[in-house]
């Protein structure tokens, strides 16, 4: 006897369960993905700012490595904060952000003069290293301030890479000083 058809009939029924599957778990997919909610970290954008549109969005994103990282979210929190604190010229806001060492280096009154005319956006998160005392947190962000408060006094727009530690402190994540060795910042 012969079962010259067996082959192509197994063919079809391979390939149309194929397609069901994926059409299955499309729909799924579809579906979960549809309702997000404002506690999910916020994966950071594909595109960079146009010139016209710096510092860029005050929103702190996180890169896909990131993201990936079981306190993301707790880290983007703590750093929305901070760059919020900032922008708004919020001494006592940016203070709840940091150590107490890092509080104790900047008195209010230089705090405001070195922050007053900052704005900072286009914030991402790029990766979340764990270390024997916490985390480390490796960040870009641009920045924008009068030409004379700007470390290199030649720019008005700086575009920053910064490390900052992480640890828990009155029970709560804050960000510790980041060491002038990984802070790098390139005008705009």
């Amino acid at each position: 006897m012969r079962h010259g058809w067996v082959l192509p009939v197994l063919v079809l029924l391979v390939v149309g369960l194929g397609v069901g599957a994926g059409y299955g778990v499309r729909e799924l997919s579809g579906r979960s993905g549809a309702q997000p909610t404002t506690s999910q970290p916020t994966p950071a954008p594909t595109t960079t700012a146009s010139p016209t549109d710096v510092p860029g969005s005050r929103s702190v994103q996180l890169a896909a490595d990131a993201l990936a990282d079981p306190s993301s979210a707790a880290i983007q929190a703590l750093l929305q904060r901070h760059f919020d604190a900032i922008n708004n010229k919020d001494f006592e806001a940016w203070r709840s952000t940091v150590t107490r060492q890092r509080a104790a280096a900047y008195p209010k009154e230089q705090w405001q003069r070195e922050y007053g005319s900052t704005a900072d956006g286009s914030i991402v998160v790029h990766r979340i290293e764990p270390t024997t005392t916490g985390l480390v947190v490796l960040i870009s962000f641009t920045s924008t301030q009068d030409r004379e408060l700007a470390p290199n006094q030649l720019s008005d727009c700086l575009h920053w890479r910064v490390s900052y530690a992480v640890v828990v402190e009155r029970d709560e994540l804050r960000l510790g000083q980041s060491s002038p060795e990984s802070s790098q910042f390139e005008a705009c």
